[in-house]
């Protein structure tokens, strides 16, 4: 995967997303975003068992991007989802 700058475009979807919003935060921004930095995770959809074949999705984003009842993000690929054919990349 190509290097991403880091944006607030990588925010989207996230759930302190909110605080980029005009008005919705003193600063007028997240305040884990000047921290943040991009990062590759493992994307698995919520609902999905972890051990379905293709569950895990390499996404870049930031290390604090969280979306608690859509994804869950892992740092690295665990062990037991290691599946060359079962894992989008």
């Amino acid at each position: 995967m190509a290097m991403q700058i880091k944006s607030k475009t990588l925010c989207e979807g996230c759930r302190n997303d909110f605080y980029n919003q005009p008005g919705n935060a003193p600063g007028g921004e997240c305040w884990l975003f000047q921290k943040a930095k991009v990062a590759t995770r493992w994307r698995l959809p919520w609902w999905t068992a972890p051990t379905e074949s293709g569950a895990f999705t390499k996404v870049r984003t930031l290390d604090c991007h969280t979306e608690p009842g859509r994804f869950a993000f892992y740092e690295t690929l665990p062990k037991f989802a290691v599946d060359p054919q079962g894992v989008r990349e």
